[in-house]
C-alpha cells in the first residue's frame, strides 16, 4: 500500500483520485491548494504525489519545482496531472522535474499503472 497525496483545486477531482487510489489499495491524502500541499509535506512523505497543472494560486509546475528543490522531499516522485493535451505543456512538466505528465481524465488501468511503477521500491 503507498501513501499518495493528491494535489488539486477542485473537489470532484480529489474525490474521484482518492476513491481510485483507495479501491486499488492505497491510501489517499488531498491538499487543495499549493500551499496546502506544501504544509502537508512538512508533516508527511507521501510515496508519490499527483499535482495539477493548473492550480488557483500557483501552478503545479511551481509545486514541482518546490518539491523537488527541497532535500527532505525532493526523492518522491511527482506526476503532473492536466486537461490539455498540448506536448508542450508535457515538456514543461518534466522540465520542472516530473516523472510523468498525465491527461485528465485519467483511466484507472492508467493510474493502476503508473501507482505500480514509481511505487515499487
Amino acid at each position: 500500500m503507498a501513501l499518495i497525496l493528491f494535489v488539486d483545486d477542485d473537489p470532484y477531482t480529489l474525490e474521484t483520485l482518492t476513491k481510485a487510489a483507495e479501491v486499488l489499495g492505497h491510501q489517499a491524502i488531498v491538499a487543495d491548494s499549493y500551499q496546502a500541499a506544501l504544509s502537508l509535506l512538512m508533516e508527511i512523505v507521501p510515496d508519490l504525489i499527483f499535482t495539477d497543472m493548473n492550480l488557483t494560486s500557483k501552478s503545479g509546475i511551481s509545486l514541482v519545482q518546490e518539491i523537488k528543490g527541497r532535500s527532505s522531499t525532493a526523492g518522491i516522485p511527482v506526476i503532473v496531472l492536466s486537461a490539455s493535451p498540448e506536448v508542450a505543456t508535457a515538456e514543461v512538466a518534466q522540465a520542472a522535474g516530473a516523472l510523468a505528465y498525465l491527461h485528465k481524465p485519467v483511466r484507472l488501468t492508467t493510474l493502476q499503472e503508473v501507482i505500480r511503477i514509481y511505487t515499487t521500491h
